[in-house]
């Protein structure tokens, strides 16, 4: 007789990741179908249906799987959105997430559909068109990178900054790669007295100047356009921010800290927020499952904790310090650094 196994793990943790792929296409259809525009006021499921237009019946089995995800709610067969989905999933809100969301689902699809493949062969070349880097998409990155920002990581990251020591006395700040000025805006409005200018590419700027003059800040918040690899950033910074953007080898992070050095006044500030990977690159999980395709394309990959404190020291800075805070729910390692005062 052969004894019957005798289990010591819990197998359903399979489940969990297999049916996190459903729960991730469902938000994506709905999103698709503009389900959440339609759900500001409670409605029935047929309302629904005649308004998407949809399969009545399938309409409503989405529907009461969107509720059981927490986006909506059901009460006497009447759906409504959750104040969050309200929020950031209804289109012409002030804060709308779907292009964000779209745009890194669509990162994901061409990933996912050729996923063995990527394992098995390589990264492949990537057309221009389509790179990361590549001119179109970083000006729908930006322009979701906006959206998030709005949605409270501008909010966070001026905390994370306004906590540097000495920022109250800063007067004048460069947002190094700043995208669309939204955290530049932010700052600068937790230090009524500090004026900011965002640096990024040409095309990048000008639609940061779109969102510092919609939001009424062109008086304190400027912008200059350039490669900071190559070109002039400006000079005499009591601060300069880097969020998110250091992600090079150690070259080319070199030059950049070399010139973010000479740009800060003596005494100032160089404050950098990234996303690094602990643990032996296995942690934290959503920034490694979040990097995937742009890693299995050979387009990107994030640095292990510590790379830009040991540059920042390579270059001179003093008073180094390092921490972790969470931005948008992901732990990201800030480091903050001060350009030593002439002797």
């Amino acid at each position: 007789m052969v004894k019957m196994p005798d289990p010591q793990s819990d197998f359903s943790v399979f489940g969990d990741m297999f049916y996190g792929a459903v729960a991730s296409r469902l938000l994506m259809s709905a999103i698709d179908l503009a389900v959440f525009d339609h759900l500001e006021q409670a409605a029935s499921a047929q309302a629904v249906a005649r308004l998407l237009p949809a399969h009545p019946r399938n309409a409503q089995l989405m529907l009461d799987a969107l509720c059981a995800l927490g986006l909506l709610r059901k009460s006497q067969g009447q759906y409504q959105n959750q104040p969050p989905t309200s929020e950031f999933l209804v289109r012409g809100k002030a804060v709308y997430l779907g292009h964000w969301l779209q745009l890194a689902d669509e990162s994901w699809q061409d990933c996912l559909g050729g996923l063995t493949d990527k394992i098995r062969s390589g990264p492949g070349q990537a057309p221009p068109d389509e790179h990361w880097n590549a001119a179109a998409y970083c000006e729908r990155f930006t322009r979701a990178h906006a959206a998030t920002s709005l949605a409270g990581v501008a909010r966070q990251m001026a905390a994370i900054v306004a906590d540097a020591p000495g920022f109250d006395a800063c007067r004048r700040m460069l947002d190094l790669g700043g995208g669309p000025g939204v955290n530049a805006m932010a700052v600068a409005q937790a230090n009524e007295g500090l004026a900011a200018v965002v640096f990024d590419r040409p095309e990048i700027v000008a639609i940061a100047r779109g969102y510092i003059d919609e939001y009424g800040m062109s008086a304190r918040v400027s912008t200059m356009g350039g490669d900071y690899l190559s070109d002039d950033i400006g000079g005499e910074y009591d601060l300069i921010m880097v969020t998110d953007s250091l992600y090079y080898g150690d070259a080319e992070l070199d030059q950049v800290l070399a010139k973010c050095r000479q740009a800060l006044a003596p005494g100032g500030l160089l404050v950098g927020v990234h996303a690094v990977l602990t643990e032996e690159a296995t942690q934290p999980a959503k920034m490694v499952l979040a990097m995937l395709p742009e890693a299995l394309a050979g387009q990107a990959a994030l640095p292990e904790r510590g790379f830009l404190a040991r540059a920042m020291a390579r270059h001179g800075f003093a008073e180094i310090s390092s921490r972790m805070a969470m931005v948008a729910g992901a732990p990201m390692e800030v480091n903050v650094g001060r350009r030593p005062a002439e002797a």
